[in-house]
């Protein structure tokens, strides 16, 4: 049985190891399945309509005729990197059934988020083993990667671990900067320009923190000078500006970013530099929290730890500067952006009604009080729940006695107020859903990453006793959630999907499926190993024994659970099935009561672009009239039906009466809809 040891490796060896454990976790069999409605179908559209139309500043949503075509509930960043990777894999005007008959879109638009949380991962890996140690930071980057809730984002084209990736590093980086006590000047290295001399950082971390920023902030400022306008009125003249003069604040920011950070003479703010150049990506991706929870952090550790001197030192004032412009120049641009092209109404939406709106008055999701969240915990950190109340209650009384316990107590004390920070944040939001717990997920990873690292290093069994009393119990409440029936296992599921909005005791689930014996049997391993750990002879084989049945359920829950449900979560297979039945683009398919966003998706938008009257989505006012309507004027025609199960009895009172006998289902495979045919 293997050792939880680090010592034959380098430091850069570990890194490494850490990166490729998360791409090993996350990269096998990514997009051998299906797109999860309404999310990852809802956002890939967005992103299809932006790599379509080569327009990379304004969101479309030409989708249903109850919605706008525009999309603003949801900032650009998630939709640029998968247009990027779309574009990537050569899915720009592909031919008309190519989202469905090929396995290419999924692949290029799960991708960037799984590099996020791989991100994510390092990041915790970096931190955490500069104060503690590697094993520890190992241990941490595992603990998170292995979280179902982590994983299973990660393998979503959704927005969150967009902004949970960055953020991570982000607060990672930040730590460096204000836990290292290394004020040593950088060499530095000169060059004469002309009658001049200028100087700079002689170390990789310079040229990171200024190649980052370019990246991140370049092709954005190019995309608003080439593709903004800004036309205006003013006392009865009108004006037309280009967009290289609504950009001028922002590239005189990018143009002074560079001396400015050159000057620097210490790591800390060079830290906190990439930190803020990542803040802002994560504000791309989803808004005030990307930068706003790394700060709420920030103040809540040096409020709890009355450490406000260490912001004196090593120019962090100049620092903490230079992160606010570097974060202004990153994630602002856009924003005036889309306010020059759509004004109020698009603020209105994306930060009235999507951020506040759903933070105070409540909106579309669920609805409950502080404990909301600590069920989705259960679900969203197992195996770690056993672990999780223990490591949470040492982090509290543990106390330092030396400078290395210090340094320790200091990261740990980190990951505590991480997360209480985030859940606090979101358990304050009226409006709620399973995943928002997210963002409080790697500091709890800190947390319990460093707690096993302790109990090892001291061996510790009496405290890994009692962590096995309090939370083999815990363990076992959340299988028997999970494994009562065949069908609780779609709590998985609803970490990442809010599927149980609209159908809260969950859909119907698929006959033969039963995951409780692998649930019942890691659950037995898990808890085995947690009390093993209290016999010092085998802890640290009993510690091996827990990290590597993480891995294993972590490759079951993504390459063998998800792989098994999804082809019925999934509109792929009957898109699929249409076009490879079909006879030709005139046999049209009907989408009829319909807004799941996979059937725009997956046919392209076939079934709304074109005239008005050749639209086949019938959706909203008058949608029976409307679909008996086209049935009549295309009569004679062969066409087909995506239609939800429940509604099949509906539709057949609906088809011309001699056409009725020809309706029949070409594939039923899935749990929630069908495909049928009708010769009109």
């Amino acid at each position: 049985m293997p050792r939880l040891s680090l010592d034959g490796l380098t430091e850069r060896q570990t890194a490494l190891f850490v990166i490729f454990l998360g791409l090993l976790l996350y990269i096998p069999f990514a997009g051998s399945y299906g797109l999860y409605d309404p999310w990852e179908t809802h956002y890939g559209e967005v992103a299809r309509q932006m790599m379509e139309r080569g327009d990379y500043i304004s969101l479309w949503w030409p989708g249903s005729p109850i919605d706008a075509e525009h999309f603003w509930s949801k900032p650009v960043l998630s939709f640029w990197i998968m247009s990027l990777s779309m574009t990537l894999f050569g899915l720009r005007h592909a031919p008309p059934g190519t989202m469905a008959l090929s396995h290419r879109p999924e692949w290029a638009m799960r991708l960037p988020f799984i590099l996020c949380g791989v991100l994510g991962m390092y990041g915790l890996y970096l931190c955490v083993s500069r104060f503690v140690s590697r094993r520890a930071g190992v241990l941490a980057a595992l603990v998170a990667g292995t979280s179902p809730m982590y994983s299973l984002v990660s393998r979503q084209a959704m927005t969150d671990m967009s902004f949970v990736g960055p953020m991570t590093m982000a607060l990672a980086l930040g730590a460096l900067a204000l836990f290292d006590d290394e004020d040593l000047p950088l060499p530095r290295r000169e060059a004469r320009v002309g009658r001049w001399t200028i100087s700079w950082p002689r170390h990789p971390l310079f040229y990171l923190a200024a190649g980052l920023f370019a990246l991140a902030s370049v092709p954005q400022l190019i995309v608003n000078v080439v593709q903004l306008r800004w036309t205006f009125s003013l006392r009865g003249r009108y004006f037309d500006l280009p967009g290289v003069l609504v950009m001028i604040p922002y590239i005189l920011g990018f143009i002074a970013f560079f001396p400015l950070t050159a000057r620097l003479r210490y790591k800390a703010p060079l830290y906190l530099s990439i930190a803020a150049t990542l803040c802002g990506v994560a504000t791309l991706a989803k808004g005030i929290a990307g930068l706003g929870l790394p700060v709420i952090v920030f103040l809540a550790y040096l409020g709890f730890t009355w450490n406000w001197k260490r912001l004196n030192r090593a120019q962090l004032g100049t620092g903490i500067l230079l992160a606010l412009l570097a974060c202004t120049v990153v994630a602002v641009p856009w924003h005036h952006a889309m306010l020059v092209r759509h004004g109020r109404p698009f603020w209105d939406e994306l930060y009235g009604d999507n951020h506040w709106r759903r933070l105070v008055v409540g909106r579309h999701g669920d609805r409950g009080t502080f404990e909301y969240f600590l069920r989705e915990l259960g679900y969203a950190a197992l195996p770690w729940v056993t672990m999780a109340p223990a490591a949470l209650a040492v982090a509290g009384m543990r106390r330092s006695d030396t400078p290395a316990d210090s340094r320790r107590q200091g990261m740990i004390w980190f990951g505590a107020i991480w997360f209480v920070s985030a859940y606090a944040v979101v358990s304050l939001s009226v409006t709620k859903f399973h995943h928002y717990i997210l963002p409080a997920l790697p500091g709890l990873a800190i947390v319990i990453g460093c707690f096993i690292d302790d109990l090892l290093r001291r061996k510790d069994g009496r405290t890994a006793a009692a962590t096995a009393l309090v939370g083999i119990p815990l363990l076992a409440l959340v299988l028997v959630d999970l494994a009562f029936a065949p069908k609780d296992a779609q709590h998985f599921i609803w970490l990442f999907s809010y599927d149980y909005i609209n159908t809260p005791q969950g859909r119907p689930w698929p006959p033969g499926l039963d995951f409780r014996p692998a649930l019942i049997g890691f659950g037995a391993l898990f808890a085995l190993a947690s009390v093993a750990m209290a016999w010092r002879r085998v802890q640290r084989r009993a510690a091996a024994v827990l990290c590597l049945g993480a891995v294993a359920f972590t490759y079951f829950l993504l390459d063998g659970y998800l792989m098994k449900v999804t082809p019925y979560w999934t509109q792929k297979h009957l898109i699929s099935t249409y076009y490879k039945t079909r006879g030709s683009p005139a046999e049209k398919l009907l989408v009829w009561q319909m807004y799941w966003r996979g059937e725009n998706f997956y046919t392209q938008n076939e079934i709304y672009e074109g005239p008005t009257a050749e639209r086949t989505v019938f959706l909203g006012d008058r949608n029976a009239e409307n679909l008996k309507a086209w049935m009549q004027h295309h009569r004679g025609r062969r066409a087909f039906f995506l239609v939800e199960r429940t509604r099949m009895g509906a539709l057949e009172g609906l088809v011309p009466a001699d056409a009725k006998p020809s309706l029949k289902i070409v594939d039923d495979s899935n749990m929630k809809f069908v495909l049928a045919a009708i010769q009109l």
